[in-house]
């Protein structure tokens, strides 16, 4: 498993949902993101729409698989 934390840049509403979930989608590992106390599969939209993704923000991306680390890493150049 890989934790990665990261800041949110600069988001895009309903754009960068429906990316991250584009994104997730190419990885075949589990991968969540996770907001105070609050975590969506990132492969979810409608999860990922319930925590919402916003500029400023702080998450941690939690990637549990056989590609995990390149999982993390791409989550988290696109989120900052």
């Amino acid at each position: 498993m890989v934790e990665k934390l990261v800041k949110v840049g600069s988001t895009d509403g309903d754009r960068t949902v429906a990316k991250i979930v584009q994104l997730a989608s190419q990885y075949s590992s589990s991968i969540k993101l996770v907001k105070d106390n609050a975590a969506a599969n990132a492969k979810s939209i409608m999860g990922v729409m319930s925590i919402g993704v916003y500029e400023g923000e702080d998450f941690k991306i939690v990637a549990d698989g056989s590609d995990e680390t390149d999982a993390a890493e791409a989550f988290y150049e696109y989120l900052k």
